[in-house]
């Protein structure tokens, strides 16, 4: 079951993807990090799923034309329809042999059904200590939401 809450997809980008410093544009990022989250819920949930929201995304260094992209998402919290996931992106610059964090952030996403509506997903609970700490952060997170609004 571990594997079905994780996806990994790898990308190198091309000229349309960057700005005119040859820097990879940030939404392409955005966009390679939704898919990776979505992929995950998708396979764990087995079910539709849809972006509920996109939050934390920090770019942490410039992502280069030519380099490759590792966007690794885990799904780190699982409620009645929503799974939170947190996303990864590493860099490789595979001429220099060096990698660095490229980018980090976490997605809401929401599986529906057939007519688009919220559907339930697969219970899943937190076993590790590392697990149960993200968990009780997304617990909070949320509570101090409902209070807000």
């Amino acid at each position: 079951m571990e594997h079905k809450r994780k996806a990994e997809l790898i990308e190198t980008l091309l000229p349309k993807d960057t700005n005119g410093y040859g820097n990879i544009f940030g939404g392409v990022i955005m966009s390679i990090m939704d898919k990776t989250a979505g992929v995950a819920c998708w396979r764990y949930s087995q079910r539709r799923v849809v972006t509920a929201c996109a939050q934390r995304i920090c770019f942490h260094t410039p992502i280069n034309m030519g380099e490759v992209v590792y966007s690794r998402a885990t799904i780190i919290h699982v409620g009645r329809s929503s799974m939170e996931v947190e996303v990864e992106v590493e860099v490789e610059n595979v001429i220099e042999g060096t990698k660095r964090r490229g980018a980090s952030g976490q997605f809401t996403m929401v599986a529906v059904d057939e007519n688009w509506h919220p559907t339930t997903v697969p219970p899943w609970q937190p076993v590790t200590e590392a697990e149960l700490e993200k968990w009780r952060q997304v617990e909070k997170q949320r509570k101090a939401e409902r209070h807000e609004g």
